[in-house]
């Protein structure tokens, strides 16, 4: 199948390369723009979305980054593959480049495998696409959400796709961790709360806990995504591990949604709850042992809560 590429980058060598390397595997449908500026007017006059974008980190004028976050607040692009080419690999570049809503990242000089990899795997990703509804464009509004599914709430600061924080999580336990820890929350009877709420009301509980999360944390460097079944998964930039403030964030956040409430058919209401994971510092872990960490302290939150996400997974 096609694939409708866009490659954004100021260095014609560059475009010169992708423009070879898909070619060769098949992928013909590319455009290419030598600036941010005019990648914005390719995006706005296309009328069909492109599959996926390689947009460089560093150019004159609108950054790789600014790119990245104007296309993420367009409606049909909250999830397109955007990979980041950069020439650099330190954390800050990394951090920049997944909070503008990247999914990856793509260091130069680009090597035409891991080009060719990174195309295969958005093509499969199409595929599954087409071949299965879209339950975040195509459910109306008495729809529901799957307890399971991952999504992207909107409005909540920090959020990004959970493919790109197992992505990131991924890089980073390559670089440097030490002051990176990763934490969960989930929402106690979050499958009686999702059975009571129609799919709006369940949303808004969602994104008002996502909210709350991130209020409590813009103090520090931080970044978080929704995997379903009532879970948020995080990473914070802290430089210790046992840092005090982990020891009212719970309880800051509690406080600041014990006044909502959803009803219940029997006309009573419950609460929105949500309980921390204790935080797990990065540098202790790496490969796909730093990407299976958040799901483990997924249980450690669920435990607290009397809720169980692996007794949920496994049905």
């Amino acid at each position: 199948m096609k694939l409708k590429i866009l490659a954004v980058d100021d260095d014609p060598i560059i475009r010169h390369l992708v423009k070879n390397v898909v070619a060769y595997w098949g992928y013909a449908d590319l455009t290419t723009a030598e600036s941010g500026e005019r990648a914005v007017q390719v995006i706005t006059q296309e009328s069909l979305p492109f599959d996926c974008m390689l947009i460089d980190m560093r150019m004159p004028g609108v950054s790789g980054g600014e790119l990245c976050s104007w296309v993420r607040k367009l409606s049909k692009y909250k999830q397109t593959p955007i990979f980041i080419v950069t020439a650099f690999s330190e954390k800050d570049d990394i951090d920049l480049a997944f909070a503008a809503g990247a999914s990856d990242y793509i260091t130069k000089p680009i090597a035409p495998s891991d080009l060719t990899s990174r195309l295969n795997q958005v093509r499969r990703q199409v595929m599954r696409s087409n071949a299965n509804v879209d339950d975040n464009q195509k459910l109306d509004d008495s729809s529901r959400i799957e307890f399971h599914q991952s999504i992207l709430l909107g409005g909540v600061h920090g959020e990004i796709e959970i493919g790109a924080m197992e992505n990131y999580i991924f890089k980073i336990s390559k670089s440097s961790a030490a002051n990176m820890n990763a934490f969960s929350f989930v929402i106690k009877d979050a499958a009686k709360l999702h059975s009571v709420c129609n799919r709006n009301d369940f949303l808004d509980v969602l994104k008002i806990t996502g909210m709350m999360m991130s209020k409590c944390l813009s103090s520090h460097q931080f970044l978080v995504s929704y995997v379903g079944y009532g879970a948020f998964v995080g990473v914070v930039q802290s430089d210790v591990a046992v840092d005090p403030i982990w020891n009212e964030i719970e309880q800051r956040v509690q406080d600041m949604l014990r006044g909502a409430r959803v009803p219940l058919p029997s006309s009573a209401s419950i609460g929105i709850v949500p309980y921390m994971s204790f935080p797990q510092q990065l540098s202790m872990w790496s490969g796909q042992n730093v990407v299976d960490i958040l799901y483990r302290l997924v249980g450690d939150a669920e435990s607290r809560c009397g809720d169980s996400f692996l007794s949920q997974y496994n049905k």
